[in-house]
């Protein structure tokens, strides 16, 4: 049985958007049907948000990409978040990622910042997914350069490249507030006039803006 918005909203005050909606749509497929999808969206859309949200359930896992990280440094966050203590050469640590996750029910993993994947850690998941597909959703989320770069590399014959992109089964992109959606989240949190000054703003810089009207008028 899957997260629906109303298990997570007993956890986490979330403003329900049609972004916030579609993030958790596309978890649940790619956890239902394992697949390995991506998700792109600018900074400030509420993605990482969305997907933390989402990762409360138990057989869902999520780590993030560091820019200084490297492959084996990926994948023992892998285990860490999985919650086992293993250490080796890094074939070694796919192999028990993939034996972990294969011995689960409907696993879903989750790679935020997967515009930091290097070409080194796309070879490694290539690998990952290949022993888990049967078995385990693979979801990779990133800004919309993630998926530009990745076509790059396999236009320029980079190794694997097109094979990894080839499966990825979907691509889905966040399409960020409508007015409706604006404004709710506005009279959320106690602004029920002047709406104007606010559309267009992503999600994040819409609550940065909330935040420091609500300073200003208690300092007022």
């Amino acid at each position: 049985q899957f997260l629906s918005m109303a298990n997570v909203a007993n956890k986490i005050d979330l403003c329900q958007t049609g972004d916030l909606l579609s993030v958790f749509r596309q978890c649940e497929i790619t956890q239902e049907h394992r697949l390995m999808t991506a998700l792109t969206a600018d900074t400030g859309m509420g993605k990482t948000t969305s997907l933390r949200a989402f990762s409360t359930h138990e057989t869902v896992f999520m780590v993030t990409v560091g820019k200084t990280m490297n492959a084996k440094g990926l994948f023992l966050k892998i285990l860490e978040a999985l919650g086992i203590s293993f250490d080796g050469n890094i074939h070694d640590v796919l192999l028990k990622i993939a034996e972990t996750l294969n011995a689960l029910e409907n696993p879903l993993l989750i790679i935020d910042e997967a515009g930091k994947l290097n070409h080194v850690m796309t070879l490694y998941l290539h690998d990952l997914r290949e022993y888990t597909k049967e078995n385990c959703g693979i979801l990779l989320a990133g800004m919309p350069y993630f998926k530009t770069r990745l076509v790059k590399m396999a236009e320029k014959q980079k190794e694997g490249c097109s094979e990894f992109l080839r499966r990825i089964n979907i691509w889905h992109e966040l399409e960020g507030l409508t007015r409706k959606e604006t404004e709710y989240v506005c009279r959320l949190n106690g602004i029920v006039t002047g709406f104007k000054e606010y559309y267009n703003l992503r999600f994040g810089d819409l609550m940065n803006k909330i935040l420091l009207e609500q300073i200003t008028n208690d300092k007022l």
